[in-house]
């Protein structure tokens, strides 16, 4: 790999974690940037004034009362894919890390342009900016939980399983631009979950899938053999369900 300069711009959250530990001896991230979660009754009134009180109260219902019981029924094999692939949920090195309370804040700029970097990977984050974007003359990667332009937006493998489109149940690995997941894509990773999974274990599959790739499809970028391809379609935004959703298309 040719020597770039990668720093790693994301949430305090468990996938992050995941990427962070993976790849802080694989690949030579040199900074990490944390920026601090949104508020939930932040983030509950955007959603609200986005899509509605009704979708939105459903979303809660779904959070409050189905999630709960999803994520207790998937205990055991959300402990069996984590050591199937190999997932460290422990701290960050906070000696390394530059907290800040959003990506898309002047501070976090202006450590994008201390450390110059090639590469900015991204995990987490609220979406960014364009003024983030254009901060430094960097290439942005996200792991994108979905297959994009099939599945923008949230929790795409559970909407391709809802929409009987299994084979578009996986990972996208893309380009950030000022869209939401519409970069150009430098690899698509396609997976299929087990009859022990379900909404709250695909993300796992998805996150841990795209993490194996990822080195290679960073090498191939580099070296210029991963030719990123923009989407032509625009795709359809998808949200978190609603309790409703859930209950009349159970998938599992």
């Amino acid at each position: 790999m040719q020597s770039k300069k990668i720093i790693l711009l994301a949430s305090n959250c468990q996938s992050s974690r995941w990427v962070y530990h993976a790849f802080k001896n694989l690949l030579p991230i040199s900074h990490v940037i944390i920026e601090q979660p949104v508020s939930k009754i932040q983030l509950f009134k955007r959603r609200i004034k986005k899509n509605g009180i009704w979708p939105v109260t459903g979303q809660a219902m779904f959070s409050m009362l189905v999630t709960p019981i999803l994520r207790w029924k998937a205990k055991n094999q959300k402990e069996a894919l984590i050591k199937k692939y190999q997932l460290k949920d422990i701290p960050f090195d906070e000696a390394g890390c530059n907290f800040v309370s959003s990506v898309n804040d002047e501070q976090c700029r202006q450590l994008l342009k201390q450390y110059q970097p090639d590469i900015v990977l991204v995990n987490g984050t609220r979406i960014i900016s364009k003024a983030t974007l254009q901060s430094v003359d960097a290439a942005f990667i996200n792991i994108h939980v979905g297959i994009t332009p099939q599945y923008r937006g949230a929790h795409g493998g559970y909407w391709a399983l809802y929409n009987n489109d299994v084979r578009h149940f996986g990972t996208t690995i893309h380009l950030i631009d000022t869209g939401i997941d519409t970069g150009a894509v430098l690899k698509h990773v396609f997976a299929e979950p087990g009859n022990d999974d379900n909404f709250t274990t695909y993300p796992i599959i998805q996150v841990a899938e795209g993490i194996k790739a990822l080195p290679q499809v960073i090498n191939d970028f580099i070296e210029g053999r991963a030719p990123a391809i923009s989407n032509i379609e625009k795709g359809k935004m998808y949200y978190q369900p609603t309790i409703w959703q859930y209950l009349t298309n159970k998938t599992r």
